[in-house]
């Protein structure tokens, strides 16, 4: 059993050929989850604590300083005859070579005296477990992807206003700025420019000045590089035969040929458009959303042809305590099963849910060469537990399966802008070639929603035009092959990025020979389409 599990999650985990750095994949890693997202939360917080105690330390000394010099009541004497007659006098004469002979020196030594040294130390020992580059990079990336996958402005995303959802919170100049630049390393000159004109269009930010101080003067030559942004844009336009570099250093001798004056006046013609305006003349063409993105976006049609029941007929226990199911597809055959997870259990789920390690995404789509990436954190619940045993036992009253030869369940925790690539969940070629045939191929798939997933999330089936929202406590339950048991393209299905939320799941694949008298093959009911 043990190494049918191990080869089982090597092909859950991997989805194709291509190889993983295995010093990437034992990291974790704060972005790929909002499991990690809270760590790192905590981790700030922590870092802010001993920050506020440091710097309460070092006013108390500088409070100290200035109460010992308002202590000494010399007076301003602005004049030499006024500090003659100061110091003219025997008693401010003796104080005054008593102070410089006593007590200066001390506080002197007061004030290198290292305060705060335990918070410092506190301070960098944090320091030493921020983020990664890689996580750095993958939220540059997660941004992209939600800005992208729903078509939302940057002005939009700079401002909080998320699919019309309207947010407390709001990006700074700097958050700005590093998106712009992300966008203009990966040749995304319209995003890039669109981006770096929300950071010159920022309100400016209280106490700028100090900030800036320590951190550096964000907008720096940032209008330089907005309007070198839109030169490119346009030069790429005009000769698509030209090399970026070629294109880079012709914009870079346009500006450098123009007028400050010239400059400022284009600078200023692209901060004054709308999106649509400065989209229309950079040559934005509106092409129409890909499936997967008319999915994400929710513009697939709706059926009419489905309802909801019922099910009081899979196994007999049902007749006891029917569940509410709906139809999502008829074929291929998809439903939803409602409140079928309590919060109780949810919270139980998640105590269980150790240790988690990287999960990653890769796609048949794709090209070969295209390097995998980790998109959540996953557990698997291996050991038996009362937890398990009631989700097996629930997954086979809503499927009529068998689950008993294989009964690990996997749990996953998405991060912000984590979402999976178009897959299936069949591997029949892969199986075959690791020697994994004591269970077949996965004839079935359920997931489980373990959590509220206000924006973003969903499960898509770009082929046949099918969106399924998340909610809370409900399972989705669909076939992976044919009824011959051969594999169904059509069940190809994705995750589309999670704009808000937290998105916990749990995850069954239901395989073939276990069902061999349960679901026997028969012929197909339907031809395979190409």
């Amino acid at each position: 059993m043990s190494r049918l599990f191990a080869l089982i999650c090597l092909i859950v985990l991997v989805q194709d050929s291509r190889s993983v750095d295995p010093a990437n994949y034992f990291v974790d890693y704060y972005s790929s989850s909002v499991l990690g997202l809270l760590n790192l939360f905590e981790l700030e917080r922590e870092f802010m604590d001993n920050f506020i105690v440091y710097a309460d330390v070092l006013q108390e000394k500088v409070d100290n300083l200035k109460m010992y010099i308002d202590s000494l009541d010399r007076g301003m004497h602005e004049n030499h005859k006024e500090r003659e007659g100061f110091v003219s006098n025997p008693l401010n004469a003796f104080g005054l070579i008593r102070r410089l002979h006593q007590e200066w020196p001390k506080w002197q030594n007061y004030t290198k005296k290292p305060l705060g040294v335990a918070q410092l130390t506190a301070m960098q020992e944090l320091l030493s477990e921020a983020p990664e580059p890689y996580d750095m990079t993958e939220s540059l990336k997660s941004m992209d992807r939600i800005e992208r996958a729903y078509d939302l402005p940057a002005s939009h995303i700079a401002r909080g206003l998320l699919q019309n959802k309207q947010y407390d919170t709001q990006l700074s100049v700097r958050d700005c700025l590093a998106l712009a630049q992300h966008k203009y390393e990966s040749g995304d000159y319209i995003r890039a420019s669109m981006w770096y004109r929300e950071a010159l269009r920022h309100n400016g930010e209280p106490n700028a000045d100090i900030i800036n101080s320590v951190l550096g003067n964000p907008l720096e030559g940032v209008d330089l590089q907005f309007a070198r942004t839109i030169v490119i844009r346009g030069l790429g336009l005009s000769d698509h035969s030209m090399s970026r570099e070629t294109i880079h250093e012709l914009a870079s001798n346009f500006l450098n040929q123009s007028s400050p004056r010239d400059v400022k006046i284009f600078i200023n013609h692209y901060l004054r458009q709308s999106d649509e305006q400065i989209g229309n003349e950079l040559g934005t063409v509106q092409k129409p959303p890909t499936a997967h993105e008319s999915g994400c976006r929710g513009l697939f049609p709706k059926r009419t042809n489905l309802v909801c029941r019922y099910n009081s007929t899979t196994t007999p226990f049902l007749r006891l305590a029917p569940l509410k199911m709906e139809e999502v597809n008829h074929d291929p055959y998809i439903v939803m099963y409602h409140q079928v997870l309590s919060d109780r259990e949810m919270e139980e789920m998640k105590q269980l849910a150790q240790p988690m390690t990287n999960g990653m995404s890769g796609s048949e789509l794709a090209n070969l060469t295209e390097p995998l990436e980790i998109v959540a954190r996953v557990a698997w619940l291996i050991e038996a537990s009362p937890f398990r045993e009631r989700l097996n036992l629930r997954i086979g009253d809503m499927t009529g399966f068998d689950v008993s030869d294989f009964k690990a369940l996997q749990l996953a925790n998405f991060g912000v802008g984590s979402y999976f690539k178009a897959h299936y969940d069949y591997r029949t070629e892969r199986v075959n070639d690791l020697g994994v045939t004591e269970l077949g191929d996965r004839t079935g798939s359920i997931i489980f929603y373990a959590s509220e997933v206000p924006q973003g999330g969903a499960t898509i089936f770009p082929d046949i035009q099918v969106t399924v929202t998340p909610q809370k406590g409900n399972s989705l339950f669909w076939f992976n092959t044919f009824d011959d048991s051969t594999p169904d393209p059509r069940s190809l299905h994705a995750i589309c990025p999670v704009i808000a939320g937290s998105r916990w799941t749990i995850t069954k694949w239901l395989h073939q020979w276990p069902q061999m008298f349960l679901k026997p093959c028969s012929p197909r009911a339907v031809e395979r389409t190409s």
